[in-house]
């Protein structure tokens, strides 16, 4: 873990102004974090997390931007990531910055590889990864593998697990457990610990109010790309944080009290998909949400992919849509069935980053179309009601990989919304989202169950769980281990998801 030197180590950034395109996304703003501490950042979607903490670590060099950065009471000019992690400044960003086509020992070691007689030793490769993963407690995780092969939860695991093996003096964190089960995320916390008491300084960036009061000694609050202030977590409260982001009260609403669901519209009997699904049986009325939980693993995005016609292996069993089978052949025909689907990866799989606001909107309506052009006028009206409806900040014509991540959330739901499904899936949906923009994806949501559609959601969020969820059916190992009804305690969710019940088919 860090020297001696790390107790002396002060990191402030001083006035920071950065602009894209004519669009000045920090306005002079302050961080100061001290010697040993655990700094939470707070901030809405777009008030300018991830562009100081960019800067900070070096993906925006000196001279792309204005202001000043001191490591220890000395100013330094970061021209790249390697510079600051020699400074032993390392940072796990948001979105995650793996090499899909390399293997997990590949990406932990990328940069520092063991190498004999100038090449590298692949041998000497895999016994430190191995060595890596078996110190953080990860020796499931087979080093060999792909990285495109694991799911979202396990890819953010290898960022961690990297970052941490720096043994880095400042160690930057943006929503490291946004993909994460409540055990992982608890695992990482007492890392953190760990870290601060040999004398590590951490910036935690969190929407989640209870991780910033249970880990952070202090909070900066940012807002429109300004520091609002930093306070001590002890003399305050999750209220008055929330209305520093956002600059007035928000008003949380209590859990709506719907009507009760209609008669099953999903049917699913005996769905097995070799190595992910064992013999998945359920129902989804209309107008209800039915909650998956579980562990990495579980096989929550694996039900929902396989739905949506993704399954990379043979399906066996019945899955009915009011009444008709439907045959999981692809994406296409499940759009055209009525199904959508938000995955957990947004940019990966959810959006078009160089497209428009516009064309990522119409996509699925467009997708069935029968011609060769588009019809402008018609994804102009799409994109004009799905904004207004959505409340998207953001004009139809820019490109999509410009917004925050919250309206970024908002384009993935709002594309779906414009094709009226009856089955909509969803697979993290506030992943990375603030918390107003929270309580906005909340609001649409209920809108959609109050229209009859049904709704598969699978969250880590144990509270988005018991705010949104009729009935919680807890996996295990590819197969549904118990049912819960609305209000079940996260205790319960946690404790039933972590009994071991057997393994897919």
């Amino acid at each position: 873990m860090a020297g001696e030197g790390s107790a002396q180590l002060r990191l402030e950034l001083i006035g920071i102004e950065k602009d894209f395109g004519g669009v000045q996304a920090l306005k002079g703003a302050d961080l100061s974090a001290r010697p040993a501490e655990i700094l939470g950042l707070c901030g809405e979607n777009g008030a300018g997390k991830s562009t100081l903490l960019k800067v900070l670590s070096g993906v925006y060099p000196a001279g792309s931007y204005r202001g000043e950065v001191r490591v220890g009471g000395v100013a330094v000019a970061l021209e790249s990531t390697r510079d600051a992690q020699e400074r032993g400044i390392a940072i796990v960003h948001q979105e995650l910055m793996l090499v899909p086509a390399m293997s997990v020992q590949e990406n932990l070691l990328l940069g520092r590889e063991p190498r004999r007689f100038g090449l590298i030793d692949d041998l000497a490769l895999g016994v430190r990864a191995r060595e890596l993963l078996e110190r953080f407690g990860f020796s499931q995780i087979d080093p060999a593998a792909p990285v495109s092969s694991l799911g979202i939860g396990l890819q953010q695991i290898i960022e961690i697990v990297r970052a941490l093996s720096f043994d880095a003096q400042v160690l930057i964190l943006d929503e490291p457990t946004a993909a994460l089960t409540t055990e992982e995320a608890a695992r990482l916390h007492e890392w953190l610990k760990d870290l601060r008491a040999r004398g590590t300084t951490c910036i935690y960036v969190s929407h989640r109010m209870d991780e910033i009061f249970s880990l952070c000694d202090r909070v900066t609050v940012l807002r429109d790309g300004r520091t609002v202030g930093t306070v001590v977590t002890a003399e305050s409260s999750p209220d008055a944080i929330i209305n520093m982001m956002v600059g007035r009260t928000l008003e949380i609403r209590p859990p709506e009290n719907r009507a009760a669901a209609g008669p099953p519209l999903v049917q699913i009997d005996s769905l097995s998909v070799k190595g992910a699904l064992s013999d998945i049986s359920l129902a989804v009325g209309a107008g209800e949400l039915v909650a998956l939980v579980g562990a990495l693993g579980s096989g929550r995005t694996a039900l929902l992919s396989t739905l949506f016609g993704c399954a990379e292996t043979p399906v066996r069993g019945d899955v009915r849509l009011s009444g008709k089978s439907l045959s999981l052949s692809g994406p296409r025909d499940a759009i055209q069935s009525g199904i959508a689907y938000l995955p957990e990866d947004r940019k990966g799989r959810g959006l078009l980053l160089d497209m428009t606001v516009a064309e990522n909107l119409s996509l699925p309506t467009f997708a069935n179309t029968p011609g060769l052009f588009v019809d402008d006028e018609r994804e102009s009206n799409i994109a004009r009601e799905q904004i207004a409806a959505l409340s998207v900040r953001g004009t139809a014509n820019v490109k999509v990989g410009t917004l925050s991540g919250g309206n970024q959330q908002k384009v993935v739901l709002g594309k779906w919304l414009a094709m009226k499904p009856r089955l909509l899936l969803l697979d993290e949906p506030t992943r990375g989202v603030d918390v107003g923009a929270r309580e906005e994806i909340y609001n649409i949501i209920e809108r959609l169950l109050a229209d009859g559609v049904a709704v598969l959601m699978a969250s880590s969020d144990l509270q988005e769980v018991r705010r949104l969820a009729d009935r919680i059916l807890v996996l295990q190992k590819g197969r549904i281990a118990a049912e819960l009804p609305r209000g079940a305690s996260e205790e319960e969710m946690v404790r039933l998801s972590t009994f071991a019940k057997g393994k897919a088919a």
